[in-house]
């Protein structure tokens, strides 16, 4: 169901430009303007002074002009400070009066079952499978897998391509990094940091930080890689030729 009032977006930086187009594209929200701290307003306004066509407004001001009677907020910033700054303006927000809204993508997977909690982001191919539910402030980006009968505490960020297996529990203000996996029945503390293709399989202290190895750069150069590793198939054609 739609909501019936239009918004205001807090931010002015990437992650709100990419929940703005999503909602744009799906209709999700009539969105009437941006809002951010006074302090960086003369940082990131285009010379006319709006963002994606619309009004830019002083989230100090912002009740002057578009009241919470009239809209409501969507709080679309990063994970800094382990989503500690995103929920600082969520609270600030909501202090005004302010209800927060939710932007699950219609191409996100999942059914009646679906148990979001308030300003949260759901993107394209997520899965969230029976028995899931999703806490306050929680941004998940594409194609990650939520498994069944598993908690995703308030204020996490999951980036894309992350799998958590079913009946896990992941603590508030967690971050996961691209591509990793928590395995099933476990439990992830809070204010834990799992990087990029991080494969977690035990329950975790609050506060702790995995960090998968890069991949070691290869001896030669991709021309000379190219070369020598087309050589044979070459001279099997020319042989068959």
């Amino acid at each position: 169901m739609k909501n019936v009032k239009p918004i205001v977006i807090f931010g002015l930086g990437k992650i709100s430009d990419v929940v703005y187009q999503h909602i744009v594209r799906d209709q999700s929200f009539q969105v009437v303007a941006f809002t951010c701290d006074r302090q960086w307003l003369d940082a990131t306004a285009s010379e006319d002074g709006r963002h994606q066509g619309l009004p830019i407004v002083a989230f100090e001001d912002l009740e002057k002009t578009y009241p919470p009677e009239a809209v409501d907020m969507i709080i679309a910033i990063g994970y800094q400070n382990l989503n500690a700054s995103r929920l600082q303006k969520c609270n600030a927000a909501k202090a005004k009066g302010y209800q927060l809204v939710s932007y699950v993508s219609p191409k996100a997977d999942h059914g009646h079952w679906l148990e979001i909690g308030e300003n949260c982001v759901i993107l394209d191919g997520v899965g969230i499978q029976p028995g899931a539910e999703i806490g306050n402030n929680v941004f998940i980006w594409n194609n990650a897998l939520i498994g069944h009968h598993s908690t995703i505490s308030n204020d996490c960020w999951i980036a894309a391509g992350v799998t958590i297996g079913g009946s896990t529990t992941l603590g508030e203000r967690c971050f996961v990094g691209l591509n990793a996996t928590v395995g099933g029945e476990i439990v992830i503390g809070a204010d834990n940091l799992l990087g990029g293709a991080a494969l977690i399989l035990k329950s975790t202290d609050d506060k702790s930080v995995f960090i998968a190895p890069g991949t070691e750069k290869f001896r030669l150069d991709s021309p000379t890689f190219l070369r020598m590793t087309s050589l044979p198939a070459m001279g099997s054609r020319q042989k068959r030729d």
